[in-house]
């Protein structure tokens, strides 16, 4: 049998308008009565009437946003076509969603691209943020101002973002060194390509790669070099790092890049690299095929969209937030026969 609000409000011992109130965000409630209304709601497994919220939300124009480093990265276009999926099936809300790419990890243009959702009147925003005190700071302005803020794909540290959802990275990492003890068990000589040290996701997933080498013998990181997530970024820099290394024999890369990265391996001769890759793109299992990449983590990214709508829509709609704090994507392996 259906749990109404008049039941609600019984047991929390309070009016059906303030029960009402607390369960669609519409303010003058107190707080910790507004927690007792939401918390004997979810005990009690109550469902608003879908029908008449959608209809009432319809006049409020509501919009979500994602501001991401997505433009030309072929992983991102995954995020967004989930993201805009769990927008879609949310259509009786009338709710839209709002996309800022970037490039090369602007900080400048991030925080114009955050600002510019805020002043769009936008409800929510799922970010990908870069991991600078800058963007800590607008984050919790934007939060202070009333718009549910949750992390995307990388997190960021000091905020009060209410969600992350993406990658386990230290396990990604920790997953890749393992693929690579099964492949090299000794002397490792590894050349990471990271995205940039300006993502924590990037630098978690640097950061387990390298506590399996330290277990294994005769091991080591000889050097990093940053891609932007760029392809042209990512062959010259990995063209340096791997001329002025001539004894690296592994690359790691912990973000974009792999397909810049590979050619420049491929132009210097260096065919008997052992390369691990990050993501699942049409570009990554070509090369895969072609045997120039051994083993790629992969990490959900339609999922990631997805589920960061999700979220967003039960924050701005049913006034509730996650259980848990970190929705982990799985780490998938891939290698080239199991494509």
């Amino acid at each position: 049998m259906p749990v109404t609000v008049k039941q609600i409000a019984q047991l929390a011992g309070v009016s059906r308008g303030t029960v009402d109130r607390a369960l669609n965000g519409r303010g003058n409630v107190r707080p910790e009565v507004e927690k007792k209304i939401l918390a004997i709601a979810q005990e009690m497994g109550y469902t608003p009437n879908r029908a008449g919220k959608a209809l009432a939300y319809q006049r409020k124009n509501l919009s979500f946003g994602i501001v991401a480093n997505a433009d030309g990265n072929e992983f991102f276009d995954e995020v967004l076509r989930g993201a805009q999926t769990a927008v879609d099936e949310y259509a009786d809300f009338g709710i839209t969603l709002k996309i800022e790419g970037g490039r090369r990890y602007d900080v400048d243009q991030q925080l114009r691209q955050l600002s510019t959702m805020q002043a769009e009147g936008v409800s929510g925003i799922a970010v990908c943020p870069i991991n600078v005190p800058e963007i800590e700071k607008k984050i919790d302005q934007l939060i202070d101002s009333g718009i549910q803020v949750l992390t995307v794909n990388s997190d960021i540290e000091n905020t009060h973002r209410f969600a992350y959802v993406g990658c386990n990275y230290y396990q990604s990492g920790v997953t890749a060194g393992g693929m690579l003890r099964l492949m090299r068990p000794e002397g490792v000589r590894a050349g990471i390509v990271t995205g940039s040290v300006r993502m924590l996701g990037h630098n978690r997933r640097m950061k387990g790669f390298s506590d399996v080498l330290k277990t294994m013998e005769d091991s080591c990181v000889a050097d990093i070099c940053e891609s932007l997530d760029e392809r042209e970024v990512a062959y010259q820099a990995t063209k340096n790092m791997l001329s002025a290394h001539p004894e690296i024999n592994t690359l790691y890369f912990a973000a974009a890049g792999s397909v810049g990265g590979t050619q420049a391996a491929v132009d210097l001769g260096k065919k008997d690299l052992t390369i691990i890759s990050s993501d699942d793109t049409d570009e990554i299992r070509k090369l895969m095929e072609e045997r120039l990449i051994q083993a790629t983590i992969c990490q959900e990214p339609y999922r990631q969209g997805y589920r960061s709508m999700q979220l967003l829509f039960d924050a701005v709609v049913n006034n509730t937030h996650p259980a848990e704090e970190f929705c982990y994507m799985d780490n998938i392996i891939r290698i080239r026969e199991n494509l």
